[in-house]
């Protein structure tokens, strides 16, 4: 939304943009004239046949541009147009003897395609590739700045899920050991589970795109927003063991510590609610998300987590009285059966 990039993209619109798939050619000779013709099929058939892909130039186009647009049949041939080029215009296409280029012009195609539509051109062409197939010994490779920032977009978001779980899994594991309680470690951890679901789905409705930062956002508010359920929590076993009722000491826990957990809650909302007046779209997205997490959070805190701590607590205190109801049975009748034997 930067005034700069806005006016790129205007240039962009109107000149057709200049974004590149390039293919890089290995090779053991590259004044092959085998390889120059593929080269010169190969790229014909991408201008002509995919309709995202506007031209292409290699050596091939610039041998035959200094050949009266013929290429050489001949090693000799190809090497004696090669000679006549100067070095600044073949450096362009080659690096020494065993390395080659083929640019693959596809416009403003990150604005036009998006991402996603470049990773299916990138597949197309290397399908393409295997089907009008090089010369033996030579190897080909997709590559450009467009192919690369989706790898590494790719790489950056993909590992969000093992993220989300692994932090599950140790906020799991560390509650779990300050606690020696399995409902205590439980029930902070499933409650956040389900406003990562909930972030998941909100920005699936709103359309908005992972981006390097949103994708830390499931560990991210699983710490934040487990506080919050931890102290509730705490506050709740408090007044269990001063002998309240389940629901009675939620109401009280709320009572006592809701507002500080509002309090703190807020003002990291607050916070993060600043980022979402910058001018740079992928810090603007990921503040509003975090507002979004926050306040998700919050919300789950006073309307999630109570009736799910509570209902366990109420199932656990059944449990264990019906586990003693059995033993106490289980004494009195073996009393019984000792009187009896005297």
């Amino acid at each position: 939304d930067m005034p700069p990039l806005i006016d790129l993209q205007h240039l962009r619109d109107i000149a057709g943009g200049d974004d590149e798939i390039n293919i890089i050619i290995k090779t053991s000779n590259v004044a092959d004239p085998d390889l120059l013709h593929w080269v010169d099929k190969f790229s014909r058939h991408e201008v002509e046949n995919r309709e995202n892909i506007y031209g292409a130039t290699s050596l091939a186009t610039l041998v035959k541009s200094n050949n009266d647009g013929v290429l050489p049949d001949s090693e000799e041939g190809v090497r004696h147009v090669l000679s006549e080029i100067p070095d600044s215009a073949k450096e362009r296409y080659i690096s020494g003897q065993n390395i080659m280029v083929v640019n693959l012009n596809i416009g403003d195609a990150m604005s036009s395609l998006g991402m996603e539509g470049i990773e299916t051109l990138a597949n197309v062409i290397e399908n393409d590739i295997q089907w009008l197939a090089p010369p033996p010994d030579v190897s080909v490779t997709i590559t450009g700045n467009s192919v690369v920032f989706i790898d590494v977009i790719d790489a950056l978001t993909s590992g969000r899920i093992f993220m989300t779980y692994l932090g599950l899994g140790m906020v799991f594991a560390g509650l779990l050991v300050i606690y020696r309680d399995f409902l205590k470690a439980f029930v902070p951890v499933i409650t956040m589970f389900m406003v990562i679901g909930w972030t998941g789905g909100l920005m699936y409705y709103l359309n908005m795109e992972y981006t390097p930062m949103t994708a830390t956002l499931g560990a991210l508010i699983l710490g934040v927003g487990s506080e919050y359920a931890v102290l509730m929590m705490e506050r709740y076993f408090e007044e269990r063991e001063k002998g309240a009722l389940p629901e009675a000491a939620m109401c009280e826990a709320s009572t006592k510590i809701g507002k500080a957990i509002v309090t703190s809650g807020l003002t990291t909302l607050f916070g993060f609610m600043a980022l979402v007046a910058s001018a740079f779209g992928i810090i603007s997205s990921f503040g509003i998300i975090t507002v979004i997490d926050v306040a998700l959070a919050l919300i789950a805190t006073f309307v999630i987590f109570p009736p799910v701590i509570v209902t366990l607590d109420k199932w656990r205190e059944k449990h264990r009285a019906k586990k003693a109801g059995q033993k106490l049975n289980s004494s009195a009748n073996n009393l019984q059966t000792g009187a009896d034997i005297t």
